[in-house]
């Protein structure tokens, strides 16, 4: 859990004040009365936290290897079929202010029971979804480094085939960068953390070692957990990611290669296509695949990316906190026999 003692009296609305002065600050107090699946609640669920409190006591905060940090805050439910809601605070600009939004981090997901897989619903549908031990399982909770995957910072590479590539011009042109040059970070992406009509663009996401004292983190196991590369393109990534990163792929459980990025299902070209009519994934955003990422709709995500480019040029270390909590979830259900 995050440990921080306010500095200063926050601007609270008269009624109802979600923190005090000196106060130790609770994730919990952050999380909304419900998240409604169907439509987009960034708006809805940003008025509900900001007629909680004006600022949130995430940024600025002292680092632990001196500096300051910034942090956006994921709570998620411990029942993965249900969304969770991501906080976060933009200081200044035309945008400034609180923001909430739905996110997504259950996890690669089966219709069939396996064993050790914990189920639950989404509607009516049986769901059961990877535990966090293994590879694409639900996002394990505690503090990530956060870095928007921009061309500018970034050399980047497609995990698609070659041939899958086909159409998707516009979002490669989106890769690359203006200048030329060795570029500080690297980074494996899909196509498809790419939405089409946002310009908003994924985020790396990277267990932070020297941060988890006093997270749900704190005693997670955290090894190298490589497999050996299947492919050459699989080895090169692999060396420019060491290159650039040595302990990239030191993680939780062994896992590592973590990113908060969207999808594509509210694209026009996707609600208004006849082949996806009446996917759930259209009308209910808990049925959208994560595999072992976080998944945030394009409004949001653009927002987290302004959130951390702001918070970066005040040369901050930019964080996010994973706190898992059962208020978010909802009443227990007996799931059917099989």
């Amino acid at each position: 859990m995050i440990k921080l003692i306010l500095a200063c009296i926050l601007s609270l609305p008269a009624a109802g004040p979600a923190f005090a002065e000196e106060e130790v600050f609770k994730p919990e107090s952050l999380a909304p009365s419900s998240i409604p699946p169907g439509r987009p609640a960034l708006a809805e669920l940003t008025a509900g936290l900001r007629a909680k409190v004006k600022k949130l006591p995430l940024n600025g905060l002292p680092g632990p290897k001196g500096g300051k940090v910034s942090k956006a805050l994921l709570l998620l439910p411990r029942d993965r079929a249900r969304a969770g809601a991501l906080s976060f605070e933009i200081e200044t600009g035309k945008q400034a202010g609180v923001y909430q939004c739905e996110a997504l981090g259950r996890g690669l997901t089966s219709s069939e029971p396996k064993p050790r897989w914990p189920g639950g619903f989404i509607g009516d549908t049986a769901i059961y979804y990877a535990p966090k031990e293994i590879a694409d399982g639900v996002t394990v909770p505690g503090v990530y480094d956060l870095r928007n995957i921009s061309p500018e910072l970034y050399e980047i590479v497609f995990l698609n085939k070659p041939e899958d590539l086909a159409g998707e011009e516009g979002v490669v042109a989106r890769t690359k960068p203006k200048k030329a040059g060795a570029k500080k970070f690297f980074s494996g992406v899909w196509t498809h953390w790419y939405s089409t009509a946002s310009a908003a663009v994924p985020v790396d996401m990277v267990w932070a070692e020297d941060s988890q004292a006093g997270s749900q983190g704190a005693k997670v196991p955290v090894f190298d957990r490589r497999s050996a590369p299947s492919t050459p393109e699989e080895l090169s990534r692999r060396t420019k990611q060491l290159a650039h990163s040595p302990r990239y792929y030191t993680g939780p459980y062994g896992r590592s290669g973590f990113a908060v990025h969207t999808d594509r299902w509210e694209d026009p070209e996707r609600t208004g296509d006849p082949k996806y009519s009446g996917r759930p994934e259209i009308s209910d955003f808990r049925y959208r695949d994560t595999n072992g990422c976080v998944k945030l709709r394009p409004a949001c995500l653009e927002l987290l990316n302004e959130f951390i480019a702001e918070q970066e040029k005040l040369k901050r270390r930019v964080q996010l906190e994973i706190f898992e909590t059962p208020l978010l979830d909802g009443p227990p259900r007996d799931l059917p026999a099989k």
